[in-house]
């Protein structure tokens, strides 16, 4: 039996699902691919595969009837939160994911929460945003969220991008960083867009509350205490705080003491091997260096100071310690 006879015959109940009407840009594409399989078939093959389009659009939870076409519930996913994270390495996070798949709509459109994955003091968020008529949306804005983590508002920092997907979808990225998250836990996010960019407020926020479980994470997870200075040229000293190693990233909290970036630090292995920062941020309030994630069971690592200034000649720290200090 082939899969169009499969097809032709399948049986579903899609009472299931709630219909909603395509977009003109989903209209137009199912117009172009029916008609282009029926172009190319001769004459007697055309009610065939008619036959097959009719059993494919209902396999797929799509109806046709008097002019109007809708579409089941079930909202496009855009691309992996792991795209996000390394566009030129094939990686699975599953295990550490937790898909959403709510959408909240305004005057500027429909946006579906995908997916969410807490990693090392943030919180990884991937959405697809549909435009609504009229809005000219591009890749350079970048609607940010604002976080409540069990009700408090934690948050350290907030990053975001945009990747359009066709001329009427786009993925948004969210990096948002987060004090005192309670690994082990289940986790209330409240998460509200009250803006589509910067300048463009909206008149109804899309909201997501959200509960986030982490005794995955935190099972695979360590978190080493380092607790030691670096004593600088200049009398200035950098205190290593700790370090969180996860499946996902390696980050190093530090207590800089100066307003210029001029420290940074890299790991390196007992081979040789050295990794450098991905992020480097430097705040009164918390200063980290994130990494990509290593195997401490492989073999030894260290961390070791550089020089890292976009601004040497200001408050120069001075020479820079030979110092490798041990992480297991």
């Amino acid at each position: 039996m082939t899969i169009y006879q499969k097809l032709n015959e399948l049986d579903m109940d899609i009472e299931q699902y709630e219909e909603q009407d395509l977009s003109h840009f989903e209209k137009k594409q199912w117009e172009k691919r029916v008609r282009k399989k029926v172009k190319k078939q001769k004459p007697s093959q055309v009610k065939k595969y008619m036959g097959v389009a009719a059993a494919m659009l209902i396999a797929t939870g799509i109806s046709l009837s008097t002019g109007i076409v809708s579409i089941a519930n079930m909202p496009f996913v855009g691309e992996t939160i792991e795209k996000y994270l390394n566009q030129n390495e094939s990686l699975d996070f599953s295990s550490y994911k937790t898909a959403i798949g709510q959408t909240a709509e305004n005057e500027k459109g429909k946006l579906t929460l995908n997916e969410v994955m807490i990693d090392g003091g943030r919180l990884l968020i991937s959405s697809t945003y549909e435009p609504a008529d009229g809005i000219d949306f591009h890749h350079k804005m970048h609607p940010m969220p604002k976080v409540k983590m069990n009700g408090k508002d934690l948050t350290s920092s907030t990053g975001g991008q945009s990747v359009e997907l066709n001329n009427s979808m786009f993925t948004v990225y969210n990096e948002v960083q987060l004090k005192e998250i309670p690994m082990g836990e289940k986790i209330q996010f409240h998460i509200e867009y009250d803006r589509l960019d910067l300048e463009l407020k909206m008149n109804q926020p899309w909201v997501f509350d959200i509960e986030v479980p982490t005794e995955k994470l935190a099972a695979d997870s360590k978190t080493i205490t380092l607790d030691q200075n670096i004593q600088l040229e200049n009398k200035r000293s950098i205190k290593l705080e700790k370090m969180i190693v996860t499946p996902i990233s390696t980050v190093l909290y530090y207590d800089w003491p100066g307003e210029e970036n001029h420290i940074a630090f890299k790991i390196v292995s007992q081979s040789g091997k050295e990794i450098l920062p991905g992020t480097v941020s430097v705040t009164p309030e918390e200063s980290y260096n994130r990494f990509s994630a290593i195997d401490l069971e492989s073999e030894k690592f260290y961390v070791v100071p550089f020089e890292h200034s976009e601004n040497p000649g200001a408050d120069n720290p001075g020479r820079i310690p030979e110092l490798s200090v041990p992480i297991n």
